[in-house]
């Protein structure tokens, strides 16, 4: 069982620095974050990554960039750029040798945006992405996204299956983010009906008004998650993504902690 974390929990230090922190705090694996990886002053570049993670002894893995972008904006120009970011994205994961990229499907622009102009766009990004990544030798898995966000198109296990046919791919890897979900019975379906096509997890605690909380202050039964997961045969790295809000490594130690208790 390996359990991982993402760098933007240390978003604030230097991404070499958190990767230091993470090996510390006794992970086996490190989401890197590529907004964090490109940042102007606290980025690095892929070689220096990939040499801080074999010394560290951590697996990696990546997430698509999400500031300021969409895979598919209504505007042609933000949508190229958004497209381009994640190809650039998939070559880090195969730079670095992860194990995998997690990608967000795109959203509308607003509730007044025409359903079926958005879907296409969709589907035409998505079936690029996948087709790039296969290219560069890179599992892309796609995560579920907000569920209380009237803008979001794919928000449960049925929305991802219906992308998935409707660009004809016979690979269907996703993301389970259990908090963009938000309600324990909702992520048990889920998990039901995803079964082995779940090939990762972002693993955090949740309400009905807040995401990302640390494991143990939310709603979430991640107890009951954890074991339908295993029986359903998940065998990827659980990962942690909660937020800490002043970048403390005892605080990060302690959600290892928490999320190890899960299978005590």
């Amino acid at each position: 069982m390996l359990f991982g974390v993402t760098t933007m929990t240390f978003f604030h230090k230097p991404i070499l620095e958190a990767l230091e922190i993470i090996a510390a705090c006794g992970f086996d694996c490190a989401e890197i974050w590529a907004d964090h990886a490109w940042d102007d002053i606290k980025g690095a570049s892929a070689k220096e990554l990939k040499a801080t993670l074999t010394r560290l002894n951590l697996e990696s893995t990546v997430h698509c960039p999400i500031m300021d972008i969409s895979i598919t904006s209504p505007n042609k120009g933000i949508r190229a750029e958004s497209m381009r970011q994640t190809y650039q994205a998939i070559d880090l994961a195969r730079d670095l040798g992860s194990r995998l990229i997690v990608v967000h499907p795109g959203s509308r622009f607003s509730v007044l945006e025409n359903h079926e102009t958005h879907w296409a766009n969709q589907v035409d990004a998505v079936r690029k992405i996948l087709d790039y990544a296969k290219k560069q030798g890179v599992l892309a898995t796609m995560e579920n996204m907000d569920s209380d966000k009237e803008i979001v198109s794919v928000k449960y296990w049925p929305d991802l299956e219906r992308l998935f046919s409707d660009m004809s791919s016979h690979e269907k890897w996703v993301t389970l983010d259990v908090t963009h979900i938000r309600d324990t019975e909702q992520v048990l379906a889920f998990i039901e009906q995803a079964g082995s096509h779940i090939a990762h997890l972002h693993l955090s605690d949740g309400t009905a008004e807040k995401m990302h909380l640390r494991i143990g202050t939310g709603n979430l039964n991640l107890r009951r998650i954890a074991d339908a997961l295993q029986r359903s045969g998940y065998a990827g790295v659980w990962s942690l993504e909660c937020f800490i809000a002043d970048n403390n490594q005892a605080k990060l130690e302690e959600e290892l902690k928490q999320a190890r208790s899960l299978f005590a």
